[in-house]
């Protein structure tokens, strides 16, 4: 099996010598071998693949799962207390970090209050886990890859390292740290959440800083993604969100950022949720009806569809596999988790 899972991935890559940014485009064909699942227990499962396995962690109601194919299948871990597991993100093959379920609340007089759950790290290397309080501030944490973890806090985006000291990186929202890099983009006001901050209105704006000094920005940029060539894929609206309807109602347009100061280049138009391939000039989306696809970045090369119903698809580490969430029949509000198992085409 792992001489198979090399061959195929020796396939994504047009040298042998490895993948690198300077080798000819990849586009490699994909196809489903299989499927598999598991039901979810909360709306928001935020199912995320481990970085060296095929292992997922994901929120369940009273607090964590590990879902892995075949013998092992789901363990459930219960969360400490009453605070919950949110936003889970790994930080290496045997640690993730989660943080609570919002940036910020206000009360009925006006005041914004930050959550006091903070940030906390999940250590899976023995039997049992063991969980460390990492920050008491923080939401919605991304580990950088460099030692730290990128998080929001109320107006402010700010870095921790893994003694749990932090540093304000700059005022914002969304932060989308680039894994290993230097870059990092983020909103000028937030996307899904309350402005209790900015006095704002509008599509606003995102922030592309691709190194210290070099910052470009994208209108209405709302969605973002890095690439491992180390480019920037957005998903930007053209108008505010109208009342009542999905984000997305009003169009969006999937852009391709190659580098500082590039023009952006027109992907599709109302797509949304993009998730780069970590080898390949490949990525999956979702449709304006809410179908999920996989095929080449580029419009006019190949795609396959995936579900006619799916959202938030993630690849795993060599990307040969895909998650996502399928939402269900009404009678049941929370989604299906779903994995595609992928080969080359011949």
């Amino acid at each position: 099996m792992n001489c198979l899972i090399g061959l195929l991935l020796a396939s994504l890559c047009v040298i042998p010598s490895g993948c690198s940014s300077q080798r000819p485009v990849s586009e490699a064909e994909l196809h489903v071998i299989r499927t598999y699942g598991w039901a979810s227990s909360v709306l928001d499962p935020a199912p995320e693949w481990n970085p060296k396995n095929f292992q997922l962690v994901a929120r369940t109601l009273t607090g964590f799962s590990l879902l892995e194919e075949g013998g092992r299948g789901e363990r459930t871990y219960a969360s400490e207390g009453r605070h919950a597991i949110c936003f889970p993100r790994w930080i290496n093959e045997y640690e993730f970090v989660f943080g609570p379920a919002t940036n910020a609340t206000r009360s009925t007089d006006g005041h914004v209050i930050h959550p006091s759950d903070g940030l906390t790290v999940v250590d899976l290397s023995s039997n049992k886990p063991i969980r460390r309080r990492l920050s008491d501030r923080g939401f919605q944490p991304k580990p950088t890859g460099l030692g730290e973890v990128c998080a929001q806090d109320e107006q402010h985006i700010i870095m921790i390292d893994d003694r749990g000291r932090s540093r304000m990186f700059s005022a914002g929202f969304d932060p989308e740290p680039q894994f290993g890099g230097a870059g990092l983009c983020w909103r000028d006001t937030p996307a899904f959440s309350p402005d209790w901050w900015t006095g704002k209105t509008g599509i606003g704006m995102l922030n592309v800083r691709w190194s210290p000094g070099h910052v470009d920005q994208v209108a209405g940029g709302i969605q973002a993604a890095w690439t491992w060539r180390g480019e920037l894929l957005v998903t930007a609206v053209k108008d505010t969100f109208p009342a009542g309807k999905p984000w997305w109602s009003a169009g969006t347009t999937l852009l391709l950022l190659t580098g500082p100061g590039s023009e952006p280049k027109l992907l599709r138009t109302n797509v949304r949720d993009p998730a780069p391939h970590p080898q390949a000039d490949l990525l999956a989306w979702v449709d304006d009806l809410g179908a999920l696809w996989i095929g080449t970045q580029r419009p006019d090369g190949w795609s396959e569809r995936i579900s006619t119903n799916g959202e938030r698809p993630r690849w795993s580490h060599d990307g040969l596999r895909l998650c996502w969430l399928e939402p269900t029949s009404t009678d049941r509000r929370t989604p299906l988790i779903q994995v595609a198992v992928l080969g080359k085409r011949r």
